[in-house]
């Protein structure tokens, strides 16, 4: 799924995102991607949200035994307000 994100995206933001998944590969001492991720309840487990300097949010879980971030999901916001969304506070 996020492979077929990525080859819809242009090459600028796919730079964007893999910047970012570098943000990510170091989640757990990183503030700044703390600060930019919203934890969502999605049925019943815990999914985060990262908010990009752009509209792509990027769509990740945390395993905290294993210590491995996984990123399950790319969308746009106009995407997540189209389809009904997610409410994760600010945007």
């Amino acid at each position: 799924r996020v492979k077929t994100v990525l080859s819809t995206l242009s090459p600028d933001d796919r730079d964007r995102v893999q910047t970012w998944f570098g943000y990510l590969r170091n989640w757990e001492n990183d503030p700044f991607v703390k600060s930019q991720s919203a934890e969502l309840d999605v049925q019943g487990r815990p999914v985060y949200m990262f908010r990009t300097s752009t509209d792509i949010r990027i769509f990740y879980t945390v395993d905290v035994q294993t210590n491995t971030l996984r990123v399950i999901d790319l969308a746009t916001k106009e995407t997540i307000l189209s389809s009904g969304g997610v409410s994760a506070g600010a945007p």
